[in-house]
């Protein structure tokens, strides 16, 4: 077996798969059981890529009790599972990655849950593809913030020169810009 040369770090929502119609569905159903809503233009424009703390509160009021955002996002969480049908996922870019695989380590970074990332990538048989996942809850700072690829790198030992990054939200694509290591932007797939 040779060794492993590269790091490659994906995204998970938006770059591996095209969860928006997931996400939208599970925050509505999650949203509509507090008395309110969310539509999948809303988003896709505004939601996808944030934290959800950030986009929750002005769907929620503005100012809304926190206890209440950590409600609706611990609801969307259960009920992520029911919507997966609607996920896409990016064949292209799981091409790539498959054909690097036998000389890169290949870690999965999201601002996702560990739940709902475990979830669809057992969805899509592919969980054991990555051997490191790491998800909001592994660090302190999520995205814009560097510290979860950074955290990634330094766990396999690499260096910005030998990882390369796949992203595509504005905060993922901030943070991986951040680390020195190689960008490539996923814009539609």
């Amino acid at each position: 077996m040779s060794k492993k040369t590269r790091l490659i770090l994906v995204d998970l929502d938006g770059t591996l798969f095209d969860t928006v119609a997931v996400n939208a569905a599970s925050y509505r159903a999650a949203l509509e059981e507090v008395g309110s809503t969310v539509t999948d233009e809303y988003y896709g424009k505004y939601c996808n890529g944030g934290y959800y703390k950030s986009f929750l509160q002005p769907l929620l009021g503005g100012c809304p009790d926190p206890a209440l955002v950590e409600q609706v996002h611990d609801r969307k969480k259960a009920l992520y599972a029911a919507c997966l049908g609607a996920a896409r996922k990016n064949e292209a870019l799981f091409a790539l990655l498959d054909a690097m695989r036998p000389t890169a380590h290949l870690a999965l970074v999201t601002t996702g849950s560990r739940r709902n990332a475990t979830e669809i990538l057992d969805y899509f048989h592919c969980r054991d593809w990555f051997e490191l996942i790491l998800t909001s809850e592994d660090v302190t700072r999520n995205k814009p913030d560097p510290e979860g690829y950074l955290a990634a790198m330094a766990h396999f030992g690499m260096d910005a020169a030998h990882t390369m990054i796949f992203e595509d939200s504005a905060p993922g694509l901030q943070a991986a810009r951040a680390t020195g290591a190689a960008v490539f932007a996923i814009d539609q797939f």
